[in-house]
């Protein structure tokens, strides 16, 4: 799935088995970047329950659906 923030920034977000677990990640789309955990720039998060990644997204503002 592609959201977008009102900057018009996007992010993909989906989930994938690692290591025979449910994982989710958000990957940042062309060239940008999203903050860590310590406010590093990363190209991607994985996370290990839904609702973290959820809660992520909602306080980056990540909110529009894109298709």
């Amino acid at each position: 799935m592609k959201l977008e923030n009102e900057q018009g920034q996007a992010v993909y977000y989906n989930n994938a088995v690692k290591g025979g677990k449910i994982r989710y990640i958000v990957q940042a789309a062309s060239g940008q970047t999203i903050p860590g955990r310590d406010k590093e720039k990363l190209r991607s998060r994985t996370f290990a329950q839904e609702h973290q990644a959820e809660a992520y997204l909602k306080r980056l503002g990540y909110t529009k659906t894109v298709y």
